[in-house]
């Protein structure tokens, strides 16, 4: 069974000798079990301190000395028998027989590479939105709150856009659903060419975007983006004649003056982008 999981296994007798191989293992270290077999640990497991560049104590040796298991860590490079180092987390547990006595030691490691990759891949994935890669909501309200204690220490202005595509629904339903995602895509990319770094945009859901503008010292300031928006939307839809449909609408709401949560200000520039929707909105005092 050892044989099908991703994790490097081996084990020693009690002189840290190995007298077992998976087949990860073998992968990880370039060493076959032939040659691993009866080979003092460290011949086979050659493992160093990343920070001191020293070969580290024999691992197995170690929990067998002590009697305690080592947990997972991710200090260490392996030497591989081509001689590259491979960044791996390792952990060992002694091995005890049916009276309580160690017998000899249990060493699992894996290529760290993959973990931190997938680390970062599912920390991204938590806070981006799958199909546009714009925030989602909940990571948006995490800079919203770090954006709004910012602005309250510094007195600065913010101003929040909630944008939202007309005809949408129908374009989607008559030109089908991956014409749809390549049109929130592209919006979504658009969006983002009209801010700056220090700006947040989030994909609220469906054909609905929410962007914050911060650090602002004036709310006046945002006229500039919201005019922004609307020509690079417009300018988009243009380009393909078949989406020429469709159009945008664009709420505001003002920080601190219609709010200082996120609870407050996004019904606010909700309801501002029904009104531009429904034409019966009347230009804010901004």
């Amino acid at each position: 069974m050892l044989d099908f999981v991703g994790d490097g296994v081996l084990a020693t007798d009690t002189c840290a000798n190995i007298i077992y191989m998976n087949t990860a293992a073998e992968t990880l270290t370039g060493f076959s079990r032939q040659e691993a077999l009866g080979q003092p640990l460290e011949a086979i497991f050659q493992v160093i301190d990343v920070t001191s560049r020293v070969t580290r104590a024999n691992l197995a040796r170690h929990v067998m000395d002590t009697g305690t298991p080592v947990a997972l860590h991710n200090s260490a490079l392996l030497k591989t028998r081509d001689g590259r180092e491979l960044a791996i987390e390792d952990a060992a547990t002694p091995l005890l027989n049916a009276n309580g006595e160690v017998n000899g030691a249990l060493v699992k490691f894996h290529d760290s590479r993959y973990s931190a990759e997938n680390t970062a891949r599912m920390a991204y994935m938590a806070q981006h939105d799958s199909l546009t890669g714009l925030l989602n909501r909940y990571a948006f309200a995490e800079r919203f709150e770090q954006a709004s204690a910012l602005a309250r220490r510094h007195e600065k202005k913010m101003v929040m856009l909630f944008i939202d595509l007309n005809n949408f629904k129908e374009v989607n339903d008559t030109l089908g659903h991956s014409v749809g995602d390549s049109i929130l895509q592209a919006l979504g990319q658009k969006l983002l060419g009209c801010v700056r770094s220090t700006d947040h945009v989030c994909r609220h859901g469906g054909d609905e975007f929410v962007v914050l503008l911060s650090d602002l010292t004036e709310h006046e300031q945002a006229f500039a983006v919201v005019d922004k928006v609307r020509e690079s939307a417009s300018e988009l839809l243009r380009q393909e004649g078949h989406w020429a449909s469709l159009t945008l609408s664009v709420g505001v709401s003002l920080f601190p003056n219609d709010g200082e949560t996120l609870e407050a200000l996004l019904p606010h520039a909700d309801a501002a982008m029904y009104r531009v929707k429904t034409g019966k909105y009347q230009k804010s005092s901004i």
